[in-house]
Order: C-alpha cells, then sequence, then structure tokens
C-alpha cells in the first residue's frame, strides 16, 4: 500500500493545495492520500486569514471533497496544541500498520530548506519518504500578506459572508459567482487582487465575502 500525507495550515486553502494533492497521487501512484490540516503550526504566526478553526476546516474539506482517493484527517485537530508532524506520522502509521503501508510525506518546495528543524527529524526520515512538489499557484503565505498589506477584512455582515461561505462549500470550493478563472477556493479572485492593486480602490469582492476599508 502506497499512502501519502500532506499536512499544512491550509489557511485559507487554495487551487495550488489541490493541484498538488492531485499530482502527488497520480506521480507516486498513491492508494490513498491523508490531508491533515494543523490545529496550530509550530512556524507560522497569526494574521488577519487566521479563520476560526472549524470554519477553516469547513473550507478544507470541501476544498478536497472532489479529489479521488485524498480523504481529511482531523488527527492533529483532535490532539489539540502544536502540531508536530512526527506526532502525525506515528498515529497515522499505527492506524495502518496491517497493511504495511510505505508512507510519503508531501510537502512544498520551499518547505525542503528546513526540514532539518522539524521535530524529530531524525526519526521522521526513517519513517517516511519526502516528496516534494514547487508551488504551482499563489501560496497561503503570499495570500495573507497581500490581505494584511491591503487591511483586507471579512465583510462585516457577519450573516452574508456565512451565506457566501456556504455558498462555497457547496459548490466544493468554487466561488459562487462562478466568473470565468481559475478555481479559486476560498483566496481572493483574480478580479480581487487587481481590484487590491488599485491603491484608490475601496469596497467589496465581487462575491461580497472580503472587503478593503
Amino acid at each position: 500500500m502506497k499512502l501519502g500525507i500532506y499536512g499544512g495550515t491550509f489557511n485559507p486553502v487554495h487551487f495550488g493545495h489541490v493541484n498538488l494533492a492531485r499530482r502527488a497521487i497520480a506521480d507516486l501512484g498513491l492508494d490513498r492520500l491523508i490531508v491533515v490540516p494543523a490545529n496550530v503550526s509550530p512556524f507560522k504566526t497569526g494574521s488577519f486569514s487566521e479563520s476560526p478553526l472549524w470554519d477553516r476546516v469547513g473550507r478544507v474539506q470541501a476544498a478536497f471533497a472532489g479529489v479521488e482517493k485524498a480523504e481529511v484527517s482531523l488527527v492533529e485537530i483532535e490532539r489539540g496544541g502544536v502540531s508536530y508532524a512526527i506526532d502525525t506520522v506515528r498515529e497515522i502509521a499505527a492506524r495502518f500498520a496491517a497493511e504495511s503501508p510505505k508512507l510519503y510525506f508531501v510537502v512544498g518546495e520551499d518547505s525542503l530548506a528546513g526540514l532539518e528543524r522539524w521535530k524529530d527529524y531524525s526519526e521522521l526520515v526513517k519513517l517516511v519518504e519526502f516528496v516534494s512538489y514547487p508551488r504551482t499557484e499563489e501560496s497561503s503565505t503570499e495570500i495573507r500578506r497581500l490581505f494584511d498589506e491591503n487591511h483586507v477584512a471579512l465583510n462585516d455582515d457577519a450573516h452574508l459572508a456565512a451565506a457566501v461561505e456556504e455558498g462555497v462549500k457547496r459548490k466544493n470550493g468554487f466561488c459562487p459567482c462562478r466568473l470565468p478563472k481559475n478555481p479559486e477556493f476560498f483566496c481572493p479572485c483574480r478580479e480581487f487582487r487587481e481590484q487590491l492593486a488599485d491603491p484608490g480602490f475601496h469596497g467589496l469582492c465581487h462575491c461580497r465575502l472580503y472587503r478593503k476599508p
């Protein structure tokens, strides 16, 4: 059995994450890819877009709902505290021990340089084979920076913002407006990024989810 583990904050989740997952499943011939949203990352700090935990989990579940052989695991959420890869790998390895899986840990290429700083790295590399992929879309870090620099916030109308997010979940992560563009999931769409590039722009994105004051 070939089993992949793909962890991260997924904050916000976007098409690059899903595209990477599909590539890993195909390239490695995985029987299953377990997507693990972190409870608290040991390397990332909060910012505007640090979504409430269960909102973020719902978005991740919606984004990967259509990816064959992928499943979202709440192992790190349920464990609580800081999310360390070694603890997750141990738990997943124990869960599938009867099937003697070959374990792959999927990461973005930008994570490679810091792997030796991961907790119990010397043990981790004995348990899994790391497989990296270049980022194919704007990263979550870049999206958070874009939001922070422009003071972007959710729509003040909490009921409306919640309705938009529910619409995205029902459409398996696609923007409710369905403008002709690549799937964006919950990150700002191309139109809104273009609006943010205009210093004179103030207002809501097309879907009325995000607001620039």
